[in-house]
């Protein structure tokens, strides 16, 4: 797989991926793939998937058919990409992990919210943007149900968020701060769904979702969730 000059090296810190600034030095092969990548994800984003076409890609890079084709087959193959670079750079290692970070509920919440903070700032960056249009998130959803490889990937990277809450867990019970036979996977699967479900609710009840607005739905399923157990 060839990775993206354009993008990031992410870090599995919560329910997203904190995006940090890379530099490669790409052939002009890669940076042409590139190019179309970054347009692509930015046209996704501000129109959403469907309405997307083959030559809006076109248009806004400013490429032929031909060399749009060459690097991909459909616009189906351009998303696949960019998943499958997420996937990839989510798995790279971490100097300290959120078992060592995690401390107490606040160090937990505080984690929590601090990465999506971030992540909605990088997104906002490769996007070239001040605000995000959160609705148009919902393009994954069609596109994930449409597409088996897809779907694998997208299995693979929730996988990998319940672990990285699982950890969180396991530094809550280092410090002696879940109550007696709590299990951290099974903690961590509960929030993971919690907060899914916390997202569908907002993106489908509402018609102009911010960034900030998801923070504040975290915040509180967060408190809620410690609530509860």
């Amino acid at each position: 797989m060839q990775y993206l000059n354009i993008v990031y090296i992410c870090k599995p810190y919560g329910r997203f991926f904190i995006f940090k600034r890379i530099n490669y030095m790409g052939k002009k092969g890669l940076d042409t793939r590139n190019t179309i990548l970054k347009v692509a994800l930015q046209l996704f984003f501000t129109e959403g998937y469907k309405e997307v076409s083959y030559q809006d890609l076109i248009e806004k890079t400013g490429l032929s058919k031909g060399a749009i084709y060459h690097h991909f087959k459909s616009k189906e193959d351009i998303l696949v990409s960019v998943f499958e670079f997420f996937l990839q750079t989510s798995q790279q290692p971490v100097v300290v992990g959120p078992e060592d970070i995690v401390k107490s509920y606040e160090s937990f919440r505080k984690l929590f919210l601090e990465t999506k903070r971030e992540q909605f700032e990088s997104f906002k960056k490769i996007l070239n943007t001040k605000s995000l249009k959160a609705n148009k998130l919902l393009f994954f959803l069609e596109a994930i149900n449409e597409n088996e490889k897809l779907k694998k990937i997208i299995g693979d990277m929730m996988k990998q968020e319940i672990k990285f809450l699982e950890k969180c867990f396991l530094g809550l019970k280092k410090n002696n701060k879940l109550p007696e036979g709590k299990s951290p996977a099974l903690l961590a699967k509960g929030l993971y769904w919690m907060l899914q479900g916390a997202e569908m609710l907002i993106l489908f009840d509402h018609n102009d979702v911010k960034e900030g607005d998801f923070i504040k739905v975290y915040n509180k399923t967060i408190e809620d969730f410690f609530k509860i157990i």
